[in-house]
């Protein structure tokens, strides 16, 4: 008897299928109440919300979103024909790199900053005190709202927006090896990860990886009796 054939493994929570920008950001029930009831979503946040030439800050938690909205409003914002500069700040980058600074005076330069709190205090006084006017503005994410900062947007986590991107990213691996969360699985790792969607996704792709490794052996053991 023939082999069986063996499928190429890829886990749907590996980092690449779900880092800030591969999935768009997802409102769940948002409502813009000051227009009439309209659902929110990224043209309403842009045409309606965004201060231009004004500094403004998206506010979460760790792994609420902030950096997938941001990254969801880049090329909206690109299509509104600015030209957008990011800065991605990590844990030991406490200052901006020489190609973000310094700041162009052009009113179609629209700039953001991932990872604003990242920056020693110096450079953050010296962020702020910037022209903003003479530019598109600025954008921020903050764990924290910052005083003086015109708050965007705020992405609470929502458990509803986390079944939704399991949903998504399990698509095709529960379609092809009959494999599906509980609800009530999902949201035990939701409460444990304290609504953090990456911690979350990082607990799904070792459950994913054991449950491969269970089926790989349970394969072996069946056709090792031939």
């Amino acid at each position: 008897m023939n082999e069986p054939e063996i499928d190429t493994f890829v886990n749907p929570f590996s980092t690449k299928f779900w880092t800030p920008g591969t999935i768009p950001y997802q409102f769940y029930n948002e409502k813009y109440r000051d227009d009439n009831e309209k659902e929110l979503d990224v043209n309403i946040l842009i045409g309606q919300k965004i201060e231009f030439g004004t500094i403004m800050q998206i506010v979460g938690s760790h792994g609420s979103g902030k950096s997938t909205l941001l990254r969801t409003l880049l090329p909206f914002l690109e299509q509104q024909h600015f030209t957008v500069q990011l800065e991605v700040l990590n844990d030991r980058q406490h200052q901006l790199s020489p190609n973000f600074l310094p700041i162009r005076q052009n009113k179609r330069m629209f700039y953001m900053i991932d990872g604003y709190e990242q920056l020693s205090f110096l450079e953050q006084i010296r962020l702020r005190f910037q022209n903003w006017g003479a530019t598109g503005g600025l954008l921020l994410t903050t764990h924290k709202p910052i005083f003086g900062i015109h708050v965007l947007y705020r992405t609470p986590p929502q458990f509803e927006i986390f079944v939704k991107l399991v949903q998504e990213l399990t698509k095709t691996y529960s379609a092809i090896h009959s494999f599906t969360f509980e609800t009530t699985v999902l949201r035990e790792i939701y409460h444990r990860a304290n609504g953090n969607f990456r911690t979350a996704f990082f607990e799904l792709y070792d459950i994913v990886q054991e449950n491969e490794e269970q089926e790989k052996n349970r394969k072996t053991k069946m056709f090792g009796n031939f």
